[in-house]
């Protein structure tokens, strides 16, 4: 396996003319430019929050509050002050505070909701379109159900319907994920060593959950549970489109003589599979992140996001929303109160979008190696 693992490292590596045609390509583009210096920015302002923004109790991701001010009855956004240079939100909230963090949380959104539903979409994509028959059949039938509800729809129910509080069986958790390991190994027909040590650690952990199982409560935020229903219908569209690469690549000649020469399926699947089909859905989740931010804010301005006080920008303007269109005051009172955070989604979506255009031009085979 240590083999199949360097050479499908190797397989991914591009040559010198490779590099100096990516990087003349993301010079010839002014908008992938753009892209990367928007997001760079992002960047910068995340990795430097705390100096931006110093944290002002246990939890830096809680906007501060100013209690001179809401103590004497003030409850409504106010605007850009000496102390607040972008103004409040309702209830006192520092808006600068709000929007430095709330950086973080759409990188901590967008990457790791991405990171979970391609992973997912990957291994189910990957055995469907190599293995076919009835393997494809089961998955991709349980991949359009999922498809089959509308996405904004299925994120809200889900959201909803998970608990706060989920009890988790570390040492059945840890039994399934050997079990699906040693199974995996025993179908690629991988190196016996290999299977062996796999299936000892699956009997080690299946002793372990009979004799000494070990439960444990892990506390779920609402914004953990958006990013879980999120990854719960994000993932089908990477399975359909790997699917699909992986059948066309399965039926190039060079698979058939490697399965002609010995090669086992993992050996196949890792050195020649993944390096030809994978570069759609690493394009299509560079394009997706900004569209999964969106998503989330979209669902915290609904209320079922971060909760009151969170860093987040879908819930400064959840709060916001009530002092939009106010009788006998001007629209520009409140204005700042949605309009910084709505522009800092735009922009970070917008930085997303153009990036992956870029990776599109960089990573497309036809185009690398013409």
């Amino acid at each position: 396996m240590s083999s199949s693992w360097s050479e499908f490292k190797a397989s991914l590596k591009p040559t010198v003319k490779e590099w100096k045609f990516m990087l003349k390509k993301l010079i010839e583009n002014p908008l992938s430019i753009a892209g990367v210096a928007i997001l760079s920015a992002f960047v910068v302002i995340a990795v430097f929050a705390p100096i931006l923004a110093p944290p002002q109790g246990d939890d830096p991701f809680m906007i501060p509050r100013d209690w001179r001010i809401l103590n004497v009855g003030v409850l409504e956004p106010i605007p850009p002050t000496q102390d607040h240079i972008f103004g409040t939100i309702e209830n006192q909230y520092d808006l600068y505070y709000g929007c430095i963090w709330g950086t973080i949380t759409a990188f901590r959104i967008g990457i790791l909701v991405v990171a979970g539903a391609l992973l997912i979409g990957l291994l189910i994509g990957m055995g469907a379109g190599y293995y076919g028959g009835i393997t494809s059949e089961a998955l991709m039938r349980f991949t359009d159900i999922i498809i089959a509800f509308p996405g904004l729809v299925l994120a809200m129910a889900l959201t909803i319907a998970l608990p706060n509080v989920a009890q988790v069986n570390l040492s059945l958790f840890i039994c399934v994920i050997f079990a699906l390991l040693s199974l995996t190994v025993l179908v690629l027909r991988a190196n016996p060593r290999i299977t062996a040590i796999s299936g000892a650690l699956f009997v080690i952990t299946l002793l372990s959950y009979l004799y000494f199982p070990w439960t444990v409560n892990i506390g779920i935020n609402n914004l953990d549970k958006v990013m879980i229903a999120l990854v719960i219908i994000g993932w089908p569209g990477y399975a359909r489109v790997i699917r699909g690469e992986v059948l066309r690549v399965r039926s190039e000649d060079f698979i058939e003589a490697a399965r002609a020469s010995g090669c086992s399926d993992l050996r196949i699947i890792m050195k020649h599979i993944i390096p030809n089909s994978v570069y759609p859905v690493l394009i299509m989740a560079s394009l997706d992140t900004g569209a999964i931010v969106l998503t989330a804010a979209a669902l915290s301005f609904l209320g079922l996001g971060a909760d009151q006080g969170y860093a987040d920008w879908g819930q400064i303007i959840n709060s916001s929303q009530h002092w939009i269109g106010v009788t006998n005051v001007p629209i520009t009172e409140y204005l700042h109160a949605f309009l910084i955070p709505g522009f800092l989604i735009f922009m970070f979506v917008l930085a997303w979008n153009l990036l992956g255009d870029a990776v599109r031009d960089v990573l497309d085979p036809m185009m690398r190696r013409r």
